[in-house]
């Protein structure tokens, strides 16, 4: 979703939509018009009567003076809160106080913690990546260490759920973590104190050479840093190189910042003022955004690869790329949420993202998908023509379709997939913990001699423990080299982290495997040619 960070301060004066601010007066307002029976006529915004904005306050309060039983009346005004905003769209919604600062240190790229990634193998719990800059890199915690105890509760040896293990690694930032952890390597305990702060997680995944003077980035969505990141991978890539190519992979990528979309977006255009986005609302001033005209590197030839997850910045990106013909659009549809929304802060701390508006990339269409998203509008079919740069005719009324569609493998819809690839995972780590320290010398060809000639069978093992076996032995007889890429690609993960795992998984993805090809071969035929 796209956000605009914005205070409370008076704006909420403005917002009529904004009913949960009653929440703070609603009981004197309640307890005001009881006192003597009259229920005085007040004008709100827009000379509404002030009864239907004062409602919920007032059935607050006769709950608090009247019901039987005492109750949480705060925990009630947050279920009221919630169930408002349900009322207006999908992307309208209520954030308790107690949730609104780890969902806001999200969204700018942070959690609280020390910094590791961890795996629950058996009942044992294994740090399988520490995150740069973070609490963990400057201790001695190593990848392949087992985590015995937290703050002096056991967390190996126990059938703990993970749930748990993280509650014990969360807290307020700057607190105290106590580790002890055991090193196969070394056969010995070792204690480590770490103080809790917050930790950076990057947006892009995944950043290498698919080919030469070809970059891949994985882009996993759009925090406050996503620009600055990707201008990284571009500068680390253009090293010796006059230019390069990129493909820019948002599958599953749900969106975030708007702002962050359009800085990315104005290093693919060197000429300044071309209009990217327009968002337009009711309430809110038309904006436009439009290129900076500031391009820092030579980027030559860009695809785009998308999913029915790819929403938001994702589809601004997109949908841009492809309205202005400067790149190729490869996948399946996108999810089509074409709205914008903003942050606001309540005055108890808690707060609401709210829809206020909706966006139209630059052939002028929306690619909010028909269906009943706004309470004011009938999800007829409005599929409406428009037309790229050079003429290629796009559609609105849907999310963003790819120049080249490829269909979702019917492996990743399966019922089963999910508890198969967690399988998966416990086999290619059974493999790395026999030789946690053998990834510092390996290259990703390496990694699949490291794998058993008996794997097959080491995952029926595996799946006889939750009486699974029948499963696996189907997605065997029919995906057996897709199960043994992943099995791969996992393993590659714990032993040498994210690019090697993308590296691997995209030599056989059907996805990444056409945009190469048009890039190679239909790249400026598709361009140019309107359909």
């Amino acid at each position: 979703m796209e956000e605009n960070n914005t205070k409370s301060g008076t704006y909420w004066m403005l917002q009529p939509m904004v009913i949960a601010l009653v929440l703070a007066g609603g009981f004197l307002l309640g307890w005001y018009f009881q006192r003597d029976g009259n229920h005085s006529v007040i004008k709100g915004p827009h000379g509404t009567e002030i009864s239907s904005y004062n409602k919920l306050g007032e059935i607050l309060n006769f709950i608090q003076t009247k019901y039987v039983d005492s109750v949480d009346i705060d925990h009630l005004a947050d279920v009221a809160a919630g169930a408002m905003l349900k009322e207006l769209d999908p992307h309208s919604y209520y954030i308790p106080k107690k949730d609104a600062e780890a969902i806001n240190n999200r969204m700018q790229g942070n959690i609280d913690g020390i910094g590791v990634e961890f795996f629950l193998f058996k009942d044992t719990v294994y740090i399988i990546d520490i995150i740069s800059n973070s609490p963990a890199a400057d201790s001695e915690l190593s990848r392949g260490d087992a985590i015995l105890s937290i703050n002096d509760s056991l967390v190996s040896g126990y059938q703990r759920e993970v749930s748990e293990i993280l509650e014990l690694f969360r807290s307020s930032a700057d607190s105290e973590v106590n580790l002890i952890v055991f090193r196969a390597l070394e056969g010995e305990q070792i204690k480590i104190n770490l103080s809790r702060s917050k930790v950076p997680v990057k947006s892009i995944g995944s950043s290498y050479m698919i080919e030469e003077d070809l970059l891949y980035i994985k882009l996993n969505s759009f925090n406050s840093r996503s620009y600055s990141e990707f201008m990284q991978v571009i500068e680390d890539a253009v090293k010796n190189r006059s230019e390069i190519s990129i493909i820019l992979d948002l599958r599953h990528n749900p969106g975030g910042y708007l702002q962050e979309a359009i800085k990315i977006l104005s290093q693919l255009f060197p000429r300044a003022g071309t209009t990217l986005v327009k968002t337009k609302g009711l309430h809110s001033i038309e904006k436009t955004y439009r290129t900076s005209g500031r391009n820092f590197f030579s980027i030559d030839r860009v695809a785009v690869l998308i999913d029915g997850a790819s929403a938001s910045a994702s589809e601004i990106i997109a949908g841009v790329i492809q309205d202005l013909d400067r790149g190729i659009v490869v996948g399946t549809e996108s999810y089509g949420k074409g709205s914008v929304q903003e942050h606001y802060t309540l005055r108890d701390e808690s707060a609401l993202r709210l829809t206020v508006s909706k966006y139209f990339i630059p052939s002028g269409r929306s690619i909010l998908k028909n269906k009943n998203v706004f309470s004011s509008e009938n999800s007829g079919d409005s599929s409406q023509l428009y037309y790229t740069s050079n003429g290629r005719e796009v559609l609105q009324g849907s999310g963003i379709t790819p120049d080249i569609t490829v269909a979702t493998d019917s492996i990743f819809v399966h019922s089963d997939f999910n508890q198969i690839m967690q399988l998966v995972n416990k086999l290619a780590f059974s493999y790395f913990i026999e030789q946690p320290d053998k990834g510092k010398s390996l290259t990703t060809e390496d990694v699949k001699h490291n794998i058993s000639q008996q794997w097959q069978e080491e995952l029926l093992e595996f799946a006889g423990e939750d009486k699974f076996e029948s499963q696996v032995n189907s997605f065997i007889e029919s995906d057996a080299e897709k199960l043994h890429s992943f099995l791969v690609a996992r393993l590659a993960r714990f032993f040498l982290g994210e690019n090697a795992y993308y590296e691997i998984l995209n030599q056989t993805d059907p996805v990444v495997n056409s945009a190469l090809h048009a890039l190679d071969n239909d790249y400026q035929a598709m361009l140019s040619n309107a359909r």
